[in-house]
């Protein structure tokens, strides 16, 4: 028993201790903090942040989704995004049912809707995902299609929540601009043709078809530059291409991050501040999301047959954590409900976020270290 804990001990010192480690947290923050000076003293102009989200969730989100599934499968890794794509829908299924609980004690029947939808859908794509990509790389693929769930839920449920049922309006002008339904074309059109679902879909469905195959001896197999692979690999057979997204998909982070710092300077902090509303939903979202996600995979972890990998924990875990959405947030803005306080939980979230992140970085390494999931 003294020899498992020393060993753990041991682990957990040489994660703690990992320069990589804490340069990736000193980087993501040292950036948001260059965003925030930069808007705070007018050197970047307004709009800034908007611009940078454009370009990010158009052009380098979609190749860095992309080019991650231009690698080769195991069966292992391919079983692993299987569970994290199901597991996605299994969690926000939970949690749209477990936030009607946390948040029965809101007294007001149009803010409650506001803290359930802001709970369950977090900033993952902006703001998630290219920090999985800048510490934990290996996780992006399970990130990737753990948000085609969010993206489905987003759309439908969190729309009709907060656009469309009026059975808590306050006002007849909130009832009228609640009125335009979405046809169910527009919102599967929102839900599948974006850039980032496609190219999710299209890089998972072209790297699990090399489990037919990718040895020298069948048609599709091609050898550029001493690499042999599926022709529909790019990083074998058109390497330039490969190397364009690549690059453009590494100026997710940077950028995202430039972007976060630019919002936390155009937004006034001090009446945010001072609504109590928002710093419990704050904790309750960036602290108690990810800790009930982390807590079901321990769960599912000890069910036999069933293996949780550590991909599947970061990628998962990591999303949970992040504030909430910015398509959340004007579905309120757009729906006059309680725009304000949507607005106001957008960026204490992001800075409780910015604290919380970091430690859930050094938890996961540790975990890594302790090898309670399987690697």
């Amino acid at each position: 028993m003294f020899t498992i804990y020393a060993s753990i001990g041991e682990n957990v010192g040489k994660a703690l201790s990992s320069w990589g480690l804490w340069n990736a947290v000193f980087y993501s923050v040292a950036v948001i903090f260059l965003g925030f000076i930069l808007t705070k003293f007018k050197i970047l102009p307004q709009g800034t942040n908007k611009i940078l989200t454009k370009v990010v969730m158009t052009i380098c989100l979609p190749c860095l989704a992309f080019k991650s599934f231009m690698t080769g499968v195991t069966m292992e890794g391919f079983k692993s995004t299987l569970v994290a794509f199901i597991y996605g829908f299994v969690i926000y299924g939970l949690m749209i049912g477990l936030s009607k609980l946390i948040f029965k004690w809101v007294k007001n029947p149009t803010r409650r809707k506001v803290f359930e939808v802001l709970f369950v859908f977090g900033s993952t794509t902006f703001f998630g995902q290219p920090l999985i990509q800048a510490v934990f790389p290996g996780a992006f693929n399970e990130s990737s299609v753990f948000n085609i769930a969010y993206r489905v839920f987003l759309y439908s449920y969190a729309y009709y929540l907060i656009c469309v049922d009026n059975r808590d309006v306050q006002t007849e002008e909130q009832a009228q601009e609640g009125k335009q339904m979405i046809s169910f074309k527009d919102l599967m059109k929102k839900v599948f043709v974006n850039p980032i679902i496609i190219a999710t879909l299209a890089g998972f469905v072209l790297w699990a078809l090399q489990l037919v195959g990718s040895e020298s001896g069948h048609w599709w197999v091609v050898t550029v530059n001493n690499q042999t692979g599926c022709f529909w690999n790019i990083k074998v057979s058109l390497p330039p291409l490969y190397n364009a997204m690549d690059k453009l998909g590494g100026l997710s982070s940077p950028l995202v991050w430039i972007a976060i710092g630019c919002t936390l300077g155009n937004v006034p902090f001090k009446k945010a501040a001072t609504d109590k509303d928002v710093w419990i939903y704050s904790v309750i979202k960036v602290v108690g999301a990810p800790l009930i996600n982390l807590g079901l995979l321990l769960l599912i972890n000890l069910i036999p047959g069933i293996t949780v990998t550590f991909n599947v924990v970061v990628a998962t875990t990591l999303m949970w954590a992040t504030p909430p959405a910015t398509v959340a947030v004007s579905y309120c803005l757009s729906a006059n409900k309680e725009a304000e306080f949507a607005s106001s939980c957008s960026l204490i979230g992001t800075l409780v976020a910015v604290v919380c992140i970091p430690i859930y970085m050094i938890l996961l390494t540790v975990l890594q270290s302790a090898g309670i999931f399987a690697l």
